[in-house]
């Protein structure tokens, strides 16, 4: 339901009652094949009035319940609400998706209580602190049934946990993470300039494209696989195939390999960041140099590809290179993006 800033009071007896576009056509079509159900934190209406107000909009039928702050007596993100909805429903928070379109009450609070969250996000806002908890997103109804055929990424939580467990050191996690919001952030700068991408795709690939970059250091049979394609194996074993698509091209001599926005994103993210800090292309190039010197030459010949990818992200995104890093260090430090 559209919120009018011109009516108070239970949306039921506003004068206008408006559906979001998309959600009736959606919310029909997802009947047949999911139970929905409405929790909403509504302030001034308690289920029935929400009921009613969806009646004026013929948007009740697809509903099997609706819950209430008012009737549960705790409010989004509170973890009871999400366990009351449960208890009735009958039902293990794996089994839930959570949609909604306040990332702090909708997306944490379902995160927290362990059910997969989609954010509404029609303006194509980055998520707060440039860390997408969200398991999907939407800018338009209509791609609800789409983006709930495609949750297939781990979340961060998950991610986190695989670091743990390939030991990576702090130094290496601070890198991928860096890597992870650059790219993330770039590619919500290039979606709302109308290229299809998928941010958190672009996200989880960043956080993870160095996964297996400890195993290829030691005397292990895997070691002699580079650690871009060890790490897109692993992960396409534990069922993550469209990461390791993505993670697999990542490494500086797979430039002509690159072919989705996805893939560009991540393998360029990874060629700003110099330690902890982000830095010109020039700089990076010159720092891989003198770190691998039997390599000097080959990553030389590269430079002319690497600047025509950062030329057509900059063009796409419309700015020039100064701005444009300015713009991602200041992202990173204060989060106006």
């Amino acid at each position: 339901m559209k919120v009018d800033p011109r009516f108070s009071g239970p949306m039921m007896f506003w004068d206008e009652v408006r559906a979001m576009p998309g959600a009736a056509e959606t919310l029909f079509s997802l009947q047949a094949d999911f139970k929905l159900v409405v929790g909403t934190n509504a302030a001034d209406s308690n289920a029935f009035q929400v009921g009613k107000a969806l009646e004026r909009v013929n948007l009740k039928k697809p509903f099997q319940a609706i819950f209430t702050a008012r009737e549960l007596g705790a409010r989004k993100p509170d973890l009871e609400f999400f366990r009351q909805v449960e208890s009735v429903l009958g039902v293990h928070p794996d089994q839930i998706v959570m949609v909604g379109d306040r990332f702090s009450e909708d997306v944490l609070g379902a995160k927290r209580a362990g059910w997969k969250a989609i954010w509404f996000n029609p303006e194509g806002e980055p998520a707060p602190g440039l860390l997408p908890l969200q398991d999907g997103e939407i800018q338009h109804f209509s791609r609800l049934s789409h983006t709930l055929s495609s949750l297939c990424l781990p979340d961060i939580s998950m991610c986190q946990s695989w670091m743990a467990e390939f030991g990576l050191p702090i130094a290496l996690q601070i890198h991928m993470q860096m890597v992870a919001t650059i790219a993330y952030v770039i590619a919500v700068w290039l979606r709302n300039a109308g290229e299809t991408i998928d941010p958190i795709l672009v996200h989880r690939s960043g956080l993870l494209h160095d996964l297996a970059k400890m195993k290829t250091l030691g005397n292990e049979p895997s070691s002699s696989l580079g650690h871009a394609e060890l790490g897109a194996r692993i992960l396409e074993d534990r069922g993550y195939p469209r990461i390791g698509q993505v993670i697999r091209t990542h490494a500086l001599h797979c430039l002509s390999d690159l072919e989705t926005w996805e893939q560009k994103l991540v393998f360029y993210a990874d060629k700003l960041v110099e330690g902890n800090r982000v830095v010109p292309l020039k700089e990076r190039i010159k720092a891989l140099q003198q770190r691998y010197p039997g390599e000097a030459e080959r990553i030389g010949s590269l430079k002319s590809g690497l600047y025509e990818l950062q030329d057509d992200l900059l063009k796409r995104v419309g700015m020039e290179e100064e701005h444009f890093l300015t713009r991602i260090k200041t992202s990173l430090s204060s989060n106006p993006v």
